[in-house]
């Protein structure tokens, strides 16, 4: 009997990590464009302040930095966890023998290309990369 930790992943779990490469990219963007909302609300309130006298704390400009700064941390440390995960889809990949099968995979998890395009690039019917597609993940082994 397997340990519980060895028991192989189904279909859609292997579909699952597959697209965990996807995930982490669209994360970093995320936080990536967050920063840059706050850079601009920044320069905004910097722009606001210049040559006006009085009115609030005098704390906008640190508080819009401390932002920043504190978005810029959970991106790094985003950024490393993402880093890992698409590391490890494509080391999955890799472990794929046939480069027929391993190019398949990798333009749909790695490039983010629609059936169509595969299919096109490769000169098979869409039916045919499919097939070849849930055969290559159902036997993939993934660590």
């Amino acid at each position: 009997m397997m340990p519980e930790s060895e028991v192989p992943m189904t279909y859609p779990e292997k579909i699952a990590y597959l697209y965990r490469y996807r995930d982490a990219v669209r994360r970093e963007k995320t936080i990536a464009d967050e920063i840059e909302a706050l850079r601009a609300e920044a320069a905004r309130v910097t722009q606001a302040l210049t040559g006006m006298p009085g009115g609030g704390d005098g704390q906008a400009i640190p508080r819009a930095v401390e932002r920043i700064l504190d978005a810029q941390q959970r991106l790094a440390a985003e950024a490393a966890r993402c880093a890992a995960a698409r590391a490890e889809v494509r080391a999955a990949i890799d472990t794929v023998p046939d480069p027929l099968r391993r190019d398949i995979l990798t333009r749909r998890y790695i490039l983010c290309q629609h059936w169509e395009r595969i299919a096109a690039d490769n000169n098979f019917t869409l039916r045919r990369v499919l097939q070849i597609h849930h055969k290559t993940v159902e036997v993939m082994e993934i660590a």
